[in-house]
C-alpha cells in the first residue's frame, strides 16, 4: 500500500518510548493542509465513500512541534506512516504500531470523534487524548492531539 501524500501539508505522529505516565501513547499534530486532508478521508471512511485502509505519509517530528507538549528532553520517535482502518463496532478505537506504521482502527462513533479532534488542531485545541474503551489498557493505547 502506498501512503497518501498530503501535498504541501505536514502530518506528525510520534511517541516518547521512555514515557510511561502523562505522555504515554501516541501524539498527533498537523498543519492546516494536513488536517483538512486527513479529516476529509475520515469523513469518507465514515460515510462509506472511501474504503479502508487509507494511509498517510508522516513527517519526522520537529523541535518546534515537540515544544508544544514540552515533554522536556524526552526522546521522541516518529512513525513513518499512519494507517486508518474501520471496524463495524461503532465504539472501537485501537492503536497498533509495527515497523514504523501506526494503525488506527475505529468504528463510526470514534471516527467522528477523531475527525473533530483533528479539525480542532486548526483552532488551537489540544492537550487531550482519545483512549480505547476497556479496562486496564496499556498506556500506549492513547492518541494525544497538539496544536
Amino acid at each position: 500500500m502506498t501512503a497518501r501524500s498530503i501535498g504541501a501539508g505536514k502530518l506528525y505522529v510520534w511517541t516518547y518510548p521512555e514515557s510511561t505516565k502523562s505522555y504515554a501513547g501516541w501524539h498527533l499534530n498537523a498543519d492546516h493542509v494536513a488536517c483538512a486532508s486527513v479529516s476529509e478521508v475520515i469523513a469518507g471512511l465514515a460515510t462509506g465513500s472511501l474504503r479502508a485502509p487509507q494511509a498517510f505519509a508522516v513527517s519526522p517530528v520537529t523541535p518546534a512541534v515537540l515544544a508544544v507538549p514540552n515533554n522536556r528532553r524526552a526522546k521522541a520517535r516518529s512513525a513513518r506512516e499512519l494507517r486508518l482502518l474501520t471496524d463495524p463496532d461503532p465504539r472501537r478505537f485501537s492503536l497498533e504500531e509495527r515497523d514504523g506504521v501506526l494503525t488506527l482502527t475505529a468504528g463510526s462513533e470514534r471516527l467522528e470523534e477523531l475527525r473533530k479532534s483533528i479539525i480542532g488542531i486548526t483552532r488551537g485545541e489540544g492537550d487531550f487524548a482519545m483512549i480505547a474503551d476497556g479496562k486496564r489498557l496499556p498506556p500506549d493505547h492513547r492518541l494525544w492531539f497538539w496544536w
